[in-house]
């Protein structure tokens, strides 16, 4: 698989009010975005609702984003399965399906210790039809990746990258200094932020991007942070970084809410949530809509 990098989408999945997915808007979403500078796709994680979308469904929000990129984008779909049987289970499935990578979170009911995370991930990697993204998200799992665990599992050729959702940048420089100490061997495993906000310190310590929500509303913008960076154009890149935290601040609900109200005040698709979750309501939308237009977003 080629390294990932660059402005990979953390997906929304458009749904109608009763929870069901719009290929239609999925597809013509998906478009929009390619059009627009993203490089990947991850559709099903916590932004795209993946947790509350039964096997079925996830596995046609996939077939539909496969049909919908170009030959040769990333597709690495969210996967939460509790156990590894499962887990090798429906990754096999969304290898069949176009996938081409998966966003692995840990199974999150009890504690992991760092030997627990090495010993789950390396036996997963073993088996897994598609190489795995280790997913660190503490605030849904309360598992936080060890540095040390991530570094060793970094050399597993089956192991592309870590997609660190944890808004800490202590840990994140610990364990992107691990992995600048490990030499070749980690020379393909890439560590991606989920908060494009922070992307300016993420690229500056060795990260190689983002996964990220506002991909999806403003990929123009994140690309042109990671654009920047790149180029060594520090001003740019802190200058559209700012761009993107102002629009962050424009949101007044939880993800993936706001994404997809704005999304849907794009002109695509409807604000609804996968049951029992809620979209935003009225007045939040008017809020929500009003600062997009001032920013010139709309």
């Amino acid at each position: 698989m080629p390294v990932l990098e660059g402005v990979i989408v953390a997906l929304i999945t458009p749904v109608d009010q009763a929870g069901r997915v719009d290929h239609k808007a999925l597809s013509q979403l998906v478009a929009r975005l390619v059009a627009r500078g993203v490089t990947g796709i991850s559709p099903l994680g916590s932004t795209g609702e993946g947790y509350s979308l039964d096997l079925e469904q996830r596995l046609a929000v996939v077939d539909t984003v496969a049909a919908a990129v170009p030959a040769g984008m990333p597709v690495v779909p969210g996967m939460f399965a509790p156990s590894h049987e499962q887990a090798v289970t429906e990754i096999a499935a969304y290898a069949d399906h176009g996938g081409t990578a998966v966003l692995a979170a840990p199974p999150s009911y009890y504690p992991l210790t760092p030997a627990e995370q090495r010993s789950y991930y390396s036996r997963l990697a073993d088996a897994a039809a598609l190489p795995l993204v280790i997913y660190n998200i503490p605030v849904y799992t309360k598992i936080q990746i060890d540095p040390a665990v991530a570094t060793a599992l970094a050399a597993h050729p089956r192991v592309a990258g870590l997609k660190d959702s944890g808004r800490d940048l202590g840990y994140a420089q610990r364990l992107l200094d691990a992995l600048a100490g490990a030499g070749p061997a980690v020379a393909g495993f890439s560590v991606l932020t989920g908060f494009d906000s922070m992307l300016v310190a993420y690229m500056q310590a060795g990260a190689r991007g983002t996964i990220c929500a506002n991909a999806n509303v403003i990929p123009e913008t994140v690309r042109a942070v990671y654009d920047a960076v790149r180029a060594g154009d520090w001003d740019e890149a802190l200058r559209q970084e700012a761009r993107i935290r102002a629009v962050q601040a424009a949101y007044p609900g939880g993800n993936p809410a706001s994404y997809k109200a704005a999304v849907a005040a794009a002109g695509l698709g409807e604000p609804w949530l996968v049951p029992p979750r809620q979209p935003l309501t009225p007045a939040e939308t008017v809020h929500l809509v009003d600062r997009l237009a001032e920013l010139d977003v709309l």
